[in-house]
């Protein structure tokens, strides 16, 4: 992944999607990726630290996600720390990817559908502000 300039960092971009009442936020800084998703305007109840390990003996790569702060039972806070990070390691070399701080509120009546969408918005997010790194 291209080394971003000291010029164009942080680099934050925002939306809200509205027909899932969500607000996100991913901010990207020179050593990691901050990403805010909230349901309860703008508020953070949980943060999670996701890094990414590669192997180049086996080709295999290893995740490892860690609350931090908030809720540690809820399980589903650490899938979408999980599966936004394999999604932004897919979008660069498969072998470095900065560590990801997540924070996130949901209402809890979220869909697989909502799932899907939500990390997807993300994704499109963090592609963005990537896009904004590179023309700096």
């Amino acid at each position: 992944m291209k080394q971003p300039s000291s010029s164009s960092l942080p680099t934050t971009v925002t939306k809200f999607i509205s027909n899932l009442e969500t607000d996100i936020l991913c901010r990207i800084f020179s050593d990691r990726i901050q990403v805010l998703i909230s349901q309860k305007e703008g508020r953070v109840g949980t943060t999670l630290s996701a890094t990414h390990e590669f192997s180049q003996i086996d080709n295999s790569h290893t995740y490892h996600i860690e609350t931090l702060l908030g809720n540690s039972n809820d399980a589903l806070n650490a899938v979408y720390a999980r599966q936004i990070l394999e999604r932004i390691v897919s979008l660069g070399d498969g072998i470095h990817c900065p560590p990801l701080l997540l924070g996130i509120t949901l209402n809890g009546k979220s869909s697989q559908e909502d799932f899907k969408a939500i990390v997807s918005e993300v994704v499109s997010i963090y592609q963005e502000g990537i896009q904004i790194i590179s023309t700096n």
